[in-house]
Formats: C-alpha cells, sequence, structure tokens
C-alpha cells in the first residue's frame, strides 16, 4: 500500500455523513453528543469531559500504534460531530479488521446515521483496502445492536463466552458477526437500497 493509513488516515464522506478522523480537539463536541446510556454496553461509561478526553487520547493511541482508525462522524446538514466509530485490529497482511466502538447522539439513533456511517467504512475497508474480512461484535445482551448488524446482511458466528469485563465489574458474553469479501457486493446493494428509502 503507497500511503500509510494510519500517518495519514483517510475522511469518508457522503452528501449526508462525513467521517474525519478523530483528534483531540474533538472531545467537547463528543462529550455535547454524549449520553450515559449510550455506555450501558461498552467497556467504560463516559460523563466528564475529562473521561472523554482519556477515551478519545487513548482512541489516537491505537492509531499512532497502527492497529486502528478511529473517526469523528459529522453530520453534514448541521456541520457537528454527533459521533464516532472505529476500525481496529486491523491487520493489512491478513487483510482483516473490527468495526465497532461505534455510538450516535440519542437524537441520531436508528436514523440514516448509522446505515451511512456502515456503508461508507465497509466500501473503505472492501474497495480500498482490499480486506476479505471484516469482524463486528456486540454484548449478547445488546438486542438492538444485534438486529442492525444482521439487517445489514453480516453473518452470526457464534458467542465468545465471558469475552471482556465491563467498567462496571459486569463480565459480557460478545455475539461475534462477519462480512466476507464475496459477501459485500449484496451487502453494497441492499445498503443502496434501504438509503433510497430515506
Amino acid at each position: 500500500m503507497k500511503t500509510n493509513i494510519f500517518h495519514s488516515p483517510p475522511t469518508l464522506e457522503n452528501e449526508k455523513i462525513k467521517m474525519i478522523p478523530l483528534e483531540a480537539q474533538h472531545a467537547g463536541d463528543l462529550l455535547k453528543a454524549n449520553d450515559s446510556e449510550i455506555w450501558r454496553f461498552m467497556l467504560s461509561e463516559i460523563t466528564t469531559l475529562e473521561q472523554m478526553e482519556h477515551w478519545v487520547t487513548a482512541a489516537i493511541g491505537l492509531r499512532e500504534q497502527e492497529i486502528a482508525l478511529p473517526f469523528s462522524v459529522i453530520l453534514k446538514k448541521e456541520n457537528k460531530i454527533i459521533g464516532s466509530t472505529r476500525l481496529f485490529q486491523i491487520d493489512l497482511s491478513h487483510k482483516s479488521c473490527e468495526l465497532g466502538s461505534t455510538w450516535y447522539s440519542k437524537d441520531h439513533q436508528r436514523s440514516f446515521v448509522n446505515s451511512n456511517c456502515k456503508y461508507l467504512i465497509l466500501q473503505y475497508c472492501f474497495e480500498v483496502l482490499g480486506m476479505v474480512r471484516v469482524q463486528l461484535k456486540t454484548d449478547e445482551r445488546n438486542l438492538r445492536s444485534q438486529k442492525a448488524i444482521e439487517r445489514m446482511g453480516a453473518v452470526k458466528e457464534g458467542v465468545l463466552r465471558k469475552e471482556r469485563i465491563l467498567s462496571g465489574g459486569y463480565v459480557r458474553n460478545a455475539v461475534v458477526y462477519s462480512i466476507i469479501d464475496e459477501e459485500w457486493p449484496a451487502i453494497k446493494e441492499g445498503f443502496v437500497l434501504r438509503d433510497s428509502k430515506y
């Protein structure tokens, strides 16, 4: 690959959404989009600016280690940051990665935002990076997330028992999904059909 994606991370956008590389100065805007309920199934819970700054710094650190690409999500119509998502566990040798750590402000959940973001980032994975596998994981209790992932067309592979310990001490099971390269054309078409309804 000619360009180091970690030193020069991409901006992904369409007419509705812009996903820009996460930077330290985004912490304040991300906190404005934040709600404590967002973190119910996440590793940590963010309620203060200090915690958000730490979360952002940690995500940027993963980019500097060349294993993750974290993004801030901007709603173009309002020109404001409304959430974040990332690619991580990026393995360019084996052409695989995981898509996750995704959250949006409550006003933009269950809207066109998630489908647009997922489309842009999966298109980047399969059509630019040449990935053969993109993995997604979610808390076994998070049925809304599982339904959203399944609606995309991802294949459920199974459950990882006691996969991680959340900040409150809960030991979660994780449901694992994946999309592989030969499935992408049909999944891409599904995104396009769904987006045409908005």
